[in-house]
């Protein structure tokens, strides 16, 4: 009776399929890095900085209306509580700095009542990115891993057949369920313990053709879950109501 073996694919076959996988990981990733930093993501960024100026703007005009407004009342002490011209220009800038200061708050408060679908888009975009990222990223270690194999397959898989026929002395190895995995089981653990040591195992390295993970406004993956935007959108509902 002959025992079939299933023979194992090329190396080189394996290493194809995962220079393969990769490339079209990394088109997936440009796409979705374009897709953020091109769209939504950018729509969503600029006017997070429009927002930021208009607090900028109005924390400015309210700081001149309190200056104004000291002078003002200094003024008026001075002029024995006369409306002189002095009186009426510290008035007038004081007013006018309030004025524009509650015309500018109007314009925020407007702008982010529309906020809301922008951010969601910009978040989808967000995770779409993170994720094609974190595949790219799954998709170059893997064919890092076939090329290291391609290297060294050979010379590697010699030294654990051989070991298959290496038992040991006391017996302990035939107690395993698969006595021949287990005889050459330390290259595994020794390859393992080494790897583990390395920097790349304790803090995960940029890859250059992948490029740094920039989420904007989303860094640390602050992205809005499908219930937090109904949940946003109710409280919006009940402040306008």
């Amino acid at each position: 009776m002959t025992t079939q073996t299933t023979k194992t694919a090329t190396i080189q076959d394996e290493l194809a399929q995962a220079q393969a996988a990769y490339d079209s990981a990394l088109a997936k990733l440009l796409k979705a890095c374009a897709d953020f930093n091109e769209g939504s993501g950018k729509q969503y960024a600029e006017l997070m900085q429009r927002h930021a100026d208009l607090r900028g703007k109005i924390a400015a005009h309210e700081a001149a209306a309190e200056a104004a407004t000291l002078e003002f009342k200094q003024l008026l002490a001075a002029a024995n509580f006369e409306k002189t011209k002095a009186v009426k220009e510290a008035l007038f800038k004081k007013n006018d700095a309030l004025a524009i200061a509650e015309e500018l708050r109007e314009a925020l408060a407007d702008s982010e009542r529309t906020t809301l679908s922008l951010r969601a888009s910009a978040s989808r975009a967000a995770q779409t990115y993170a994720n094609a990222h974190d595949a790219a990223y799954g998709a170059y270690a893997r064919l890092e891993a076939y090329k290291a194999l391609a290297e060294s397959e050979e010379a590697l898989t010699r030294a654990m057949a051989l070991m298959t026929h290496a038992s040991e002395p006391t017996g302990i190895d035939r107690q395993a369920d698969d006595p021949r995995a287990y005889r050459m089981k330390f290259i595994w653990q020794r390859l393992s313990a080494v790897a583990m040591e390395r920097p790349e195992a304790q803090q995960r390295p940029e890859v250059e053709a992948l490029g740094p993970l920039e989420l904007g406004a989303f860094a640390g993956r602050a992205f809005l879950t499908p219930v937090k935007v109904m949940q946003l959108q109710r409280a919006e509902a009940t402040a306008t109501a």
